[in-house]
């Protein structure tokens, strides 16, 4: 009996789905569907009221969004075919540098050239540096204690045009923009409240603080900068200062390179010891500088910085005790308001710890009879530009280190005595006895 009652429980069960669950289910379905079909066609038709396309044809409206949804995904397709991906390299780096690949959640110690694509990430640690070189040219230079991201690299199959991009969170970078080879390339430079875009030649630095400050200097060309709905156009010599509340200061004025004069460049200074060691730096500044900032290194992207002094009010420096090696060295112009300007050239002197007295090479002497009597021509190699004395007359190598001259014999037998005194005044001496027959 008590079976007989469950199955009589299911089969009422049953003919309750099909006779009001599954009726009920449809009818819902049937008036959500007419209830979005007429909200569409009431949405469409306002449009059309609004718009009033091709002259009123309410039909040819219709089908013409008909065909924008129908192809949209086509065209997008086609669009992403059209771009052709690019990529930058890693070209050099100095110190503790790491990159992290798009997808990956582990950090990579930097190889040089290693190829850089959308959304790699580049990280400096302190007294660390990185160059990213782009195809077309340009150079991202970054500085220690920097976090960028590679943006968009793409390159227009159709038009040729060359987009780049770069996010910087907190970083310190500059960037030498090359003039494109085709109008419309551009490069975009996005920071946490702003954009710099540039479209033609330009070298520009940006640093963007931890508290989310940017400050973007234009040293030459100019770089169009978009905070919120407002564009800021930045010319040559003048920067903008962007708050985390995106607030802008602009500034002016800022001091062109400084032009250095003293030493030449390669220039190589010779003492005994680091106590005889000095060196005086020239430079001249323009009329916007009033102090000048100062940095000696011993590499040429300035990572290994010695001296770094940003509060010289003269054009001049004197260094004292440099200890032996090849420095490089440049300056910056800092205007009254206490922004520094652009950087001057570089350039590179060495210093040479010398206590080696000056050899002393004569070479073929040459007897020649002459109406006067016998004359000797002496040839000979020592150090370069050290100066000589055979017999008190005075000679000086040239800057390969070769001497000669002429000297009256007085008899039978000549003895040449020669001394050399090299530039630190090291000193050799050395006697020949010549026989003339």
């Amino acid at each position: 009996m008590r079976d007989e009652n469950i199955i009589q429980d299911k089969r009422w069960k049953r003919l309750f789905w099909k006779v009001i669950i599954i009726p009920h289910k449809i009818v819902m379905f049937i008036i959500i569907t007419f209830t979005i079909l007429i909200f569409s066609f009431a949405f469409i038709f306002i449009m059309y009221k609004f718009e009033n396309p091709l002259e009123g044809d309410f039909i040819n409206y219709v089908l013409t969004i008909h065909s924008k949804i129908k192809f949209s995904g086509i065209e997008k397709e086609k669009k992403n075919e059209r771009f052709e991906v690019r990529f930058a390299r890693l070209s050099f780096f100095s110190g503790q540098v790491s990159v992290r690949k798009e997808g990956r959640l582990r950090w990579d110690t930097a190889v040089k050239d290693l190829s850089l694509g959308t959304r790699d990430i580049i990280r400096t640690y302190s007294n660390s540096y990185a160059e990213v070189a782009f195809d077309d040219g340009n150079i991202l230079q970054i500085k220690p204690d920097s976090l960028v991201v590679i943006g968009n690299l793409t390159e227009d199959a159709w038009t040729k045009e060359k987009h780049s991009s770069v996010k910087l969170m907190e970083s310190d970078i500059e960037a030498d923009i090359k003039k494109p080879e085709v109008i419309g390339s551009k490069f975009n430079i996005e920071t946490p409240n702003a954009v710099a875009s540039i479209k033609d030649e330009a070298k520009i630095a940006i640093k963007v603080t931890n508290e989310q400050t940017s400050q973007i200097k234009v040293f030459t060309g100019s770089v169009d900068v978009q905070v919120s709905d407002e564009n800021v156009k930045v010319k040559p010599a003048e920067a903008i200062e962007i708050s985390s509340n995106k607030e802008i200061v602009k500034i002016k004025d800022l001091p062109e390179g400084p032009v250095l004069y003293t030493p030449e460049n390669q220039k190589e200074f010779f003492y005994k010891g680091i106590e005889d060691s000095g060196v005086i730096l020239k430079w001249e500044g323009d009329s916007k500088s009033v102090k000048y900032h100062l940095e000696i290194a011993k590499d040429i992207h300035f990572v290994d910085l010695l001296i770094s002094k940003d509060d010289l009010l003269e054009k001049s420096v004197y260094l004292q005790e440099m200890p032996q090696g090849a420095y490089y060295w440049r300056v910056r112009g800092i205007n009254r308001d206490g922004y520094k300007g652009a950087s001057s050239d570089l350039r590179t002197f060495k210093i040479v710890f010398d206590n080696t007295p000056p050899r002393i090479l004569i070479g073929n002497i040459l007897i020649l009879s002459e109406k006067n009597g016998i004359i000797l021509y002496i040839t000979g190699e020592t150090e370069p530009n050290t100066e000589l004395t055979i017999n008190d007359k005075k000679l000086k190598a040239d800057a390969a280190g070769r001497f000669r001259g002429f000297f009256n014999a007085k008899g039978d037998k000549e003895v040449l005595r020669i001394e050399a005194f090299d530039v630190v005044g090291n000193r050799t001496y050395l006697e020949k006895i010549v026989s003339i027959k």
